[in-house]
């Protein structure tokens, strides 16, 4: 849920249940890759298990944004297939992509590849 999933809201999350699975809001590959990654990325131990939620078309990019996040300890990278806003649709990606169902297959496999994970995950959250 983008801009209310944020480290802040995660945590109070937390507080409330200790097993439910957080997932962060949905982040471009791009801000991933060329934004300030301790901002973009960056939560407390305390809120997991945690999942990296990336949004996104480009299976190359999507593989690179999904080590990083590997690398910053995520229990889970998934790609977002669900999102309706008009934002992703301008840029072809979140709920757009349920329309091209090989383009999300090749972005989860590159993604699982690059990340070290054996069950690659996709998930039609908004």
């Amino acid at each position: 849920m983008m801009e209310w999933t944020d480290r802040h809201c995660r945590y109070f999350l937390r507080l409330i249940s200790k097993r439910t699975f957080l997932y962060t809001e949905m982040v471009t590959a791009d801000a991933v890759l060329y934004g300030d990654r301790a901002r973009v990325l960056g939560f407390s131990p305390a809120e997991r298990p945690l999942a990296l939620q990336l949004g996104g078309n480009d299976a190359d990019k999507l593989a690179k944004a999904a080590r990083v996040g590997a690398d910053f300890g995520y229990d889970e990278i998934n790609l977002n297939v669900g999102c309706p806003s008009d934002r992703v649709q301008s840029g072809r990606f979140g709920a757009c992509l349920m329309a091209e169902p090989h383009l999300v297959g090749d972005c989860v496999a590159a993604m699982a590849a690059s990340s070290g994970s054996r069950s690659p995950s996709s998930a039609a959250s908004a």
